[in-house]
């Protein structure tokens, strides 16, 4: 008999080494590793891989260090297609292209393929967030759609908001594997979006989702950091 997939698969994205935002290269690593630990305390069955895009070389002792928070890492940092947005910083293109990559690592490459047989969720979480004691992973079992943060009406103020009336927060998301395909499209018409448009991955995310498969819940119950800022927010 078949079992039934219960896993929960988070793909945690980072740019450990990179000179865009006030924080610096030691705080990065610091607050990926808390955050990490707060994954493995509220979800510790979750598997989790650590998808690093910076944009340059990041040190074997950083990622050894990470290694005992997560089951795998894929190291993006000398990736061409990743490098030239990351190295050029733009952070949404670049973020949009690791997502892509990681999209198709699960769909052709041997292990992640025998992994996904197991699992029934996957989430979109960004390094240097912590989860809050009050997130529950079951909010998010809605089989065939994405769950998001309820839309957020958007910043823009010229004429990119007739198109981009609102934003998808993207700090923590889900989807479900069925999805992978839908959203592997979604993201290469979001790259085009945000490069004809200039807009974010944010913006780019509303517009292109099929808001038919879109599930909006309250609040992420998380914190993070904003690297532009240092501030924190809770999403």
């Amino acid at each position: 008999m078949a079992l039934i997939p219960n896993n929960k698969l988070f793909i945690v994205t980072s740019a450990l080494n990179t000179g865009m935002g006030v924080v610096s290269a030691e705080d990065r690593l610091e607050q990926t590793i808390n955050g990490l630990k707060t994954l493995r305390k509220i979800v510790p069955d979750a598997i989790v891989i650590l998808a690093d895009g910076s944009p340059n070389k990041v040190e074997e002792e950083k990622f050894k260090e990470l290694s005992e928070w997560v089951d795998f890492i894929a190291d993006f940092s000398k990736d061409a297609d990743v490098n030239v947005f990351a190295k050029n910083h733009k952070k949404s293109e670049a973020e949009c292209v690791l997502l892509l990559k990681i999209m198709l690592l699960l769909k052709q490459e041997p292990t992640m393929m025998k992994l996904m047989h197991s699992v029934d969720r996957i989430f979109k979480f960004s390094g240097r967030t912590d989860l809050l004691n009050s997130f529950d992973v079951h909010e998010h079992n809605h089989w065939g759609k994405y769950v998001f943060k309820k839309r957020i009406p958007t910043w823009l103020t010229d004429s990119r908001k007739v198109h981009a009336t609102d934003l998808l927060i993207t700090r923590m998301y889900s989807l479900c594997p069925s999805l992978i395909d839908d959203y592997t499209q979604m993201l290469h018409r979001n790259i085009s979006l945000i490069m004809q448009m200039r807009i974010d991955t944010e913006h780019a995310h509303f517009v292109n989702i099929n808001k038919d498969l879109l599930v909006e819940i309250d609040t992420l119950h998380c914190i993070g950091t904003v690297a532009t800022t240092g501030t924190t927010e809770i999403y």
